[in-house]
């Protein structure tokens, strides 16, 4: 496909945002250069200086400092600990055990909820992406041509937390200025696209399946491919429904940070400062050279100056010489809850696994591949692709290329696998076979002369295939008393269920709601709304309608059709 001869209406340049726990990547590409992807690496280090740090990633940290608002490399390195606002991502997701909150204290966050805090982030992001594309690209170029942003959200989130997200960018001012289309992908979906486009097709073979792991900063997403078709573009599907957890590397710096004050805390001079120096050579350094062949007694060298030497303890010239002995006790609880999680994969899958593919920041740690080929078959391959820490990104921007351009494809998911159930709850006639158990809750129902019972109506199961490409749809008869008024909305309750059990006749505990769907369909003239005389002799609308349903990578659309028409005019609020 020759990308220059584009016409101007199809140019755009689509920007990917890797929004992580403890660092956030962007990336980005011109639809006519599609081809060249540019990963952003100048940060600011202040107000004044906008490129003044070379990173592939910037600290996803904010610190209030009064009107000021501090962000990533540009938050003093002296700055107080409890004033640097880190790892509020996690609290976006109330379903999971949530660390952020217990990290931050309430005064730093003055008042301010985790969307509050991802908003302004997202806003000093949005701005620093403005002022790059305009230092790259030129002032008219950035101003004619419009963005679209792919924003990554964890797998294992819930619906509830990706929309929070998706919200927050639509609020930050350095992306809602543009105004521009905001679409979710699932991270591990971004890093896969991005590891097997960049593998050796050569050593894949028709049917492989691999599982890919992508270990970041506080979650880490499993999620099996089995390969469908190698050219012209390589086409995988699901094998198993995804898989994770909270153990991505934020746990290793706790645990850094617990021993650390458990050893030396009670040293004269220890303190917030020194402990913020010691993190920031744990996470740059040690965190990325440690190994499995290290022998127990090889040491790191960790700043901690202005404590008096102490050669007990390790301390000498205001350096603290940690062991590897007890590194391996800090990493060894987080690698074998990723072990754990990995074997899991394997046995949902069902298939024999090719290989293991690591991406993500934890993903690139050497200890932890060593550590899975040692607990792994043989037989299975453990890689590490380059550039592993911007799998993420770079992933981010090709899926935006390829829903722009799908000749530009290099990796199509074909299909995916259903995390858990997805039905609503309706009236439905009552059977005695079927719904004895629930004989307390039937009610007659006017209309159709008979007694009828709330059920559940599952229109996905856990595991089945879903496709961008093919929609679910729902009928349904939607009544309403004609004495009470026209019919201006159609409202359903989405339910699921996530546990691994068969999907349950009735709605239990387990069943959670998901999403309220509200259809306005005030815009239809009174005489196109069907009506019927019920057995009681009253009148009721009666509408016969479909609900249409496409699952995206991390997130749904829903139409409502009716008479054969498309309505749009369909909001989902999560809950």
């Amino acid at each position: 496909m020759d990308f220059s001869k584009l016409s101007i209406s199809d140019r755009k340049i689509i920007v990917g945002i890797d929004f992580g726990t403890t660092y956030s990547g962007v990336a980005w590409a011109e639809t006519q250069r599609a081809d060249r992807r540019t990963a952003i690496t100048a940060w600011p280090i202040s107000k004044h200086s906008r490129e003044g740090e070379s990173s592939d990633k910037v600290p996803t940290k904010l610190r209030y400092a009064g009107d000021d608002v501090q962000w990533g490399f540009s938050i003093p390195v002296t700055a107080p600990q409890d004033e640097v606002l880190e790892w509020f991502k996690l609290d976006l997701d109330p379903s999971l055990q949530s660390i952020g909150q217990a990290i931050t204290s309430d005064s730093s966050r003055g008042g301010r909820n985790a969307e509050h805090l991802v908003t302004d982030y997202m806003s000093a992001l949005g701005e620093h992406l403005n002022y790059t594309l305009r230092e790259k690209l030129g002032d008219s170029v950035v101003k004619n041509t419009p963005l679209e942003f792919v924003v990554t959200v964890p797998a294992i989130w819930s619906d509830l937390a990706k929309d929070k997200t998706r919200r927050a960018c639509l609020k930050a001012t350095g992306l809602s200025a543009s105004s521009a289309p905001i679409h979710l992908i699932s991270e591990p979906e971004a890093a896969a696209i991005y590891a097997l486009h960049g593998m050796d097709p050569h050593g894949l073979e028709l049917n492989d399946t691999i599982v890919v792991v992508d270990a970041g900063g506080g979650t880490v997403d499993l999620i099996s491919y089995t390969i469908t078709k190698l050219r012209p573009i390589l086409q995988v599907q699901e094998a198993a429904p995804g898989s994770g957890a909270l153990c991505g590397s934020t746990f290793l710096n706790m645990r850094f940070a617990k021993f650390l004050k458990s050893k030396l805390g009670k040293e004269e001079g220890f303190d917030d400062e020194i402990l913020a120096e010691a993190m920031e050579v744990f996470e740059k350094k040690v965190k990325r050279q440690y190994t499995l062949a290290m022998h127990p007694d090889e040491t790191f060298t960790i700043p901690v100056g202005g404590l008096a030497n102490n050669k007990t303890l390790g301390i000498t010239r205001g350096r603290y010489a940690l062991k590897a002995a007890d590194l391996q006790t800090i990493f060894e609880p987080v690698v074998l809850e990723v072990i754990r999680l990995v074997n899991d994969q394997i046995t949902t899958s069902k298939v024999p696994i090719k290989a293991v593919l690591l991406v993500g920041g934890f993903g690139a740690s050497n200890y932890l591949k060593e550590r899975l080929r040692n607990s792994l078959d043989r037989n299975i391959q453990i890689m590490q692709p380059p550039n592993a820490w911007q799998a993420v990104v770079q992933g981010a921007v090709m899926k935006g290329l390829a829903n722009s351009l799908p000749d530009t494809a290099y990796v199509e998911i074909k299909n995916r696998k259903a995390r858990k159930h997805y039905g609503t709850e309706w009236r439905t006639r009552y059977d005695e076979s079927m719904h004895g158990h629930l004989a307390h809750k039937k009610h007659w129902d006017g209309l159709e002369g008979c007694y009828k019972v709330y059920a559940m109506e599952w229109f996905i199961q856990r595991g089945d295939a879903v496709s961008e490409n093919e929609p679910f749809s729902t009928p349904f008869v939607w009544t309403g008393l004609v004495s009470q008024g026209r019919i201006r909305k159609i409202k359903m309750e989405i339910y699921c269920d996530r546990t691994l059990r068969e999907a349950p006749v009735a709605r239990d505990d387990n069943v959670q709601m998901l999403s309220k769907v509200e259809a306005d369909v005030s815009h239809i003239p009174e005489h196109l709304l069907n009506r019927r005389q019920g057995s009681d002799g009253q009148w009721y609308y009666e509408l016969s309608c479909k609900i249409e349903a496409v699952y995206l990578s991390a997130s749904t659309t829903y139409t409502l059709l009716y008479n054969n028409q498309r309505y749009n005019t369909v909001t989902c609020e999560y809950v």
